[in-house]
């Protein structure tokens, strides 16, 4: 940061530059009194993420299942996954240390979420929603979530 200044600034100057940084950089500290804060951000945008990349994925096979057309599995499947990944975030929080535990509830828990959701959609196919929350779900944990748990948990 010295070699960018010019000569015309004064010493005080420029001890106030290298004292005080810019107001951006202390947003950026993950250290600092707005951490958890800034924890709670990035971590609700990872699941953000992660849950569109799974509607994305629950979309195309309720489509491929003839559920409805493209647009509407979409939709539903942007607020079963949003819906079903707050509920299977605050229990990963809980249960992080035993996948063991965690995967098998947290299936079980979007499967009747997302079945629920489903049958809000569609009511006269109740049978047939709650096949396709199975089959769904069972497209988005072995594709997507086993994977990314084991290469996560595998360095």
């Amino acid at each position: 940061m010295l070699h960018t200044l010019s000569y015309t600034h004064s010493v005080t100057q420029i001890a106030f530059i290298i004292h005080y940084p810019m107001p951006s950089a202390l947003l950026l500290q993950i250290t600092g009194p707005a951490s958890g804060f800034l924890l709670l951000l990035l971590g609700f945008l990872a699941l953000l993420v992660i849950d569109l990349i799974i509607a994305l994925l629950e979309g195309v096979f309720l489509t491929l299942l003839s559920w409805n057309p493209f647009r509407t599995s979409l939709l539903v499947a942007l607020i079963m996954n949003l819906v079903s990944g707050v509920a299977n975030g605050l229990l990963l929080v809980f249960l992080q240390g035993n996948p063991l535990v965690w995967l098998p509830v947290s299936f079980t828990i979007s499967i009747l979420l997302e079945g629920i959701i489903l049958m809000y959609f569609k009511r006269q196919a109740i049978l047939q929603n709650g096949l396709f929350a199975i089959l769904v779900n069972l497209a988005s944990y072995v594709f997507l979530i086993m994977p990314a748990y084991y290469f996560g948990a595998h360095p």
